[in-house]
């Protein structure tokens, strides 16, 4: 039942324009993006070759690239996700759903699924890119492999905070909003160890991974994130339906 939830979720968003039109804007402004870092990096290439500098492609234009993938998930995301429970609730299929024998669990679960799916072609796009400039070069697929799971771990705690406040709010704009003034909170937040506010900071537990370090305190910081707001959604739409 999850899995036909989600599957319902994808094509409702890519039913419309805007869904297809998102897509391909960022997957422009990816490429875009990709390319100005090669053309920097090929023109620094030879004073770096001269001076014997360790830096490579992975720390001057991938490592780059999937960070700048980090803002255009947080931008992408919530603008796929915002009518997500906001329109049935607009609709009034809410009621429907919610008096069906399908677990708000389960609701809750399938639309956070169907978003994340929804939002892979992106992910998917610029690790692709990445393997591509690797077969000209050197490349660290450990490093990449990191990088992945750490834009899918973004991914995931984008989709579950803003199916959140969509839960929270009819007016898709609004959730789109919000949703994107927390991720950028959290991504502003000092990541400097110094700092008691590192502990919060989304670019502080995001850039290890783009390093090929993988941490425990980042993965349960992403873990703890999604299923605290998952948690919040279900509960909403628990007493939404009476509490049953």
């Amino acid at each position: 039942m999850i899995l036909a939830i989600a599957m319902r979720e994808v094509r409702g968003i890519y039913v419309s324009l805007v869904g297809w039109a998102a897509l391909a804007v960022a997957q422009l402004l990816l490429a875009w993006l990709l390319f100005s870092q090669l053309e920097v990096y090929q023109k620094i290439l030879p004073g770096l070759v001269k001076t014997g500098s360790p830096l490579g492609l992975g720390d001057l234009v991938i490592s780059p690239t999937l960070s700048s993938t980090a803002l255009l998930l947080i931008i992408l995301i919530p603008l796929l996700g915002m009518g997500s429970l906001g329109d049935e609730k607009r609709s009034g299929r809410i009621h429907l759903l919610l008096s069906s024998p399908v677990p708000p669990l389960q609701l809750v679960l399938g639309k956070w699924l169907g978003l994340l799916l929804a939002a892979l072609p992106l992910l998917l796009l610029a690790i692709a890119m990445a393997i591509t400039l690797g077969l000209g070069s050197s490349l660290d697929m450990g490093r990449l492999a990191a990088s992945f799971l750490g834009l899918l771990l973004l991914s995931a705690m984008a989709a579950a905070i803003t199916l959140w406040l969509s839960s929270l709010n009819e007016q898709p704009l609004s959730t789109a909003a919000l949703a994107w003034g927390i991720m950028f909170l959290l991504w502003l937040l000092d990541a400097s160890p110094a700092s008691s506010l590192s502990v919060a900071s989304l670019n502080g537990h995001l850039s290890p991974f783009f390093q090929g370090l993988v941490r425990s305190s980042d993965l349960i910081y992403f873990t703890a994130i999604s299923l605290a707001a998952l948690g919040l959604c279900t509960h909403r739409l628990w007493r939404m339906g009476g509490g049953r």
